[in-house]
C-alpha cells in the first residue's frame, strides 16, 4: 500500500468517525432537549389546571386524573383526548374541559374551561392560539383580565340568547380591534357547557366516557 492509499484511508476513517460522533452527539442534544420541552410543557399544562379549578376544591393531583371523551368535531376533540378531573374526598368535583374554537381570527383557539358539578364555570384559559399580537392576543389572561368575566356563568346564565359578543346583541364584552376573536372564544365556552351538561353523568361518574 503506497503512502497516498494510506493517507486516503486514514482521511477517510477519520471524517468517518467525526461523522458519527456528530450524529451521536446531535442525536443526545435531541433527546435532551425534547425531554426539556416535554417538561416544559407539562408544567405549563399544570399551571393552566391549577388556574381553572379553585384550590380548595380538589386534593388530587391535577393532570394525572383523566376521563376519555369521544370524538366531537365541533369542539375540536379527538380520538385519544382526556378531560381533567378534580376530586376532594374521593368525589370529582369539578372537570377541566379542552375545547378548541374554530373560527378565531387567525385560526384555531385552544382552550380550556373548569366546571363544577353545578355547571357553573370556574375558570377558563387560553392554552394555544395564533391572534394578532397587540390585539387578539388579549385572550390570554397574561395579556388582559377579559378571559377571567366567564367565572361564575353557566349555561343559563346568562342566557343562551345571551352568549354572544356585545356588538351581537350578547352580554360579553368585545376586545376592542379583536371582535372576532372574542366572537370565537364567547361561542366555544357555550359549547363547552353544553357538551358538559349533555354529558354531566358520565363526567361526573368513576367510570369512562365512551363514545355513543
Amino acid at each position: 500500500m503506497n503512502a497516498l492509499t494510506r493517507a486516503m484511508l486514514h482521511n477517510a476513517t477519520g471524517l468517518a468517525l467525526f461523522a458519527a460522533i456528530t450524529a451521536g452527539a446531535i442525536g443526545i442534544t435531541k433527546l435532551l432537549t425534547e425531554e426539556r420541552i416535554e417538561q416544559q410543557q407539562a408544567q405549563a399544562r399544570y399551571a393552566a389546571l391549577r388556574e381553572v379549578i379553585p384550590e380548595d376544591s380538589y386534593t388530587n393531583t391535577l393532570g394525572t386524573d383523566t376521563i376519555a371523551l369521544p370524538e366531537n368535531e365541533e369542539l375540536g376533540i379527538e380520538a385519544g383526548d382526556k378531560a381533567y378531573l378534580a376530586r376532594k374526598n374521593n368525589r370529582i368535583t369539578g372537570v377541566i374541559l379542552p375545547v378548541t374554537a374554530p373560527d378565531g381570527y387567525s385560526g384555531d383557539i385552544d382552550l380550556i374551561l373548569g366546571i363544577n358539578r353545578g355547571g357553573k364555570l370556574t375558570g377558563v384559559r387560553v392554552t394555544q392560539h395564533a391572534e394578532t399580537p397587540g390585539l387578539g392576543d388579549a385572550i390570554e389572561a397574561s395579556k388582559s383580565d377579559w378571559i377571567l368575566d366567564f367565572q361564575g356563568h353557566s349555561l343559563d346564565n346568562p342566557p343562551p340568547e345571551d352568549w354572544q359578543v356585545a356588538p351581537d346583541g350578547g352580554q360579553f364584552d368585545a376586545l376592542s380591534g379583536a371582535t372576532i376573536s372574542s366572537r370565537a372564544v364567547v361561542r366555544a365556552v357555550y359549547r363547552g357547557l353544553v357538551f358538559f351538561d349533555e354529558n354531566r353523568e358520565k363526567l361526573l361518574n368513576e367510570g369512562t366516557l365512551k363514545a355513543d
